[in-house]
């Protein structure tokens, strides 16, 4: 019975994943995941706690993949029976957690080594905690003790491989966003079996060197934190103009990674020989920034063709047109996107570890609780009034009602935006404008744009 429950939520949860909660899901280097029954280690960057665990459950559907995560999440009975039918198990850390309970981990290797050995894989964030950031931390050997654990049980008869993915996101936070994995070369132990017996510790260094290595290579790792924030939003705003001078496409979310990390090599390539440029850009990034969070406007508001009365009147024309099917749609949603504020605000409101919490928190919250509930409560109703055919069908749509009703507040918030902006131009914007092209055309002149051509 319980086997039975687990297929049928991990496919729920997988449809909530891949076809609600996020727009565009996308998985770049299939190729290189190994064929199914090799025993298999994933090792992944951890920047979005409970969603990059989903995000690989997710892309790895043809196997069952065992995932250790933060021990801290189990400690809610319900949410613990949940998370063991998807395979997570719980990873106790020294300094969270304390140290007694860092002897439960030599348990629970011993599970997940057993499991390898049959064939399957494990799934470790050798970071141990979520980054706030884009960029990867210091990497444990946790992962590699479980590995060469597993194989000196086994007499080193059997090849582990190691498996690097990048977890990536157009957004952390918000719904309809775009998810990635990209899959790296894994490494085979076996190589390194004659060191480990000799130099276990060596062998175990090098190889986490080299896996981190790939990870890095991979993925969107801004070290240079002391400019971070301006790094970030010239990428999210200059980056666009960059991506597409590099042959990309802004809009599909592997294009823009590739484009991304080559934005910050060039960055960190002309620091020393630009650096009062830099540091120039680096503040003027900043202050635009600020002017369009206080006047609560977009970068791209900038890039838009000045919209006149008469489009503003047309917009709002169609948004009232739209409004009777916008209730339709919200009422039966309403509580979805309301459940999860009081937890989300909260989060926000701590510090920026805790702020990565919220994405995780808002799938949660509905896909587990408020959604079932609520959808359960809208087909008796409908069963009572309209009768089965009806109500099935309306349930079949209630998703999609709900994603509708998102898209028009979209497009009603966009449209406030732009008013503010055309109100704002002259005021709290004012020399914004001047600034942002001076930015811009100055990256234009001292970056090279020659990092990343389009091949995918």
């Amino acid at each position: 019975m319980s086997r039975i429950f687990g297929a049928v939520s991990r496919w729920y949860v997988g449809v909530c994943h891949d076809l609600i909660y996020y727009r565009g899901v996308y998985m770049v280097g299939r190729e290189n995941i190994p064929p199914k029954g090799t025993p298999m280690i994933i090792v992944s960057n951890h920047q979005n706690t409970l969603n990059d665990a989903l995000a690989v459950e997710f892309g790895f559907k043809d196997r069952d993949v065992c995932i250790f995560t933060r021990a801290d999440m189990f400690k809610n009975a319900p949410i613990r029976w949940v998370l063991r039918s998807f395979n997570l198990l719980p990873a106790f850390r020294f300094n969270q957690d304390g140290l007694d309970t860092v002897a439960f981990n030599e348990k629970l290797f011993k599970i997940a080594g057993k499991d390898l050995l049959k064939g399957n894989a494990v799934l470790i964030f050798p970071e141990a905690v979520n980054q706030d950031k884009r960029w990867l931390g210091n990497f444990s050997e946790g992962y590699l003790r479980l590995a060469f654990d597993a194989v000196e049980a086994d007499g080193f008869k059997t090849d582990i491989k190691i498996l690097p993915i990048v977890n990536h996101y157009s957004d952390y936070y918000a719904f309809r966003e775009d998810v990635m994995l990209k899959i790296g070369e894994p490494l085979s132990l076996k190589d390194y079996y004659e060191q480990y017996q000799s130099k276990p510790r060596t062998a175990r260094r090098t190889i986490n060197a080299e896996i981190r290595g790939r990870i890095e290579n991979m993925m969107l790792n801004i070290t240079d934190l002391d400019n971070y924030d301006a790094i970030d939003y010239l990428r999210l705003t200059y980056g666009r103009r960059y991506c597409r001078a590099c042959g990309g496409d802004p809009d599909r979310l592997p294009d823009r990674l590739e484009s991304d990390k080559a934005l910050f090599a060039d960055l960190e390539e002309v620091k020393d020989s630009h650096a009062d440029d830099l540091r120039e850009i680096y503040d003027g990034a900043l202050q635009l920034k600020e002017a369009c969070t206080r006047c609560k406007v977009e970068d791209k508001n900038f890039d838009e063709k000045k919209p006149s009365t008469i489009k503003f009147i047309m917009q709002l024309l169609g948004l009232l047109v739209a409004l009777p099917l916008f209730i339709f749609s919200l009422i039966p949603n309403f509580l979805l996107f309301l459940a999860p504020m009081p937890f989300t605000r909260k989060l926000r409101a701590g510090n920026s570890h805790k702020a990565m919490f919220v994405g995780g928190v808002k799938f949660a919250i509905n896909t587990l609780f408020v959604g079932p509930l609520v959808y359960t409560l809208q087909l008796i109703v409908d069963v009572w009034l309209f009768g089965w055919p009806i109500a099935i069908v309306h349930l079949v749509l209630l998703p999609f009602f709900g994603i509708w009703a998102w898209q028009y507040r979209r497009g009603f918030i966009t449209m406030k935006r732009q008013w503010r902006f055309r109100r704002e131009r002259n005021k709290g914007l004012a020399g914004m404008e001047d600034l942002r092209n001076r930015i811009f055309d100055k990256l234009d002149n001292i970056l090279s744009k020659n990092k990343w051509k389009k091949e995918l």
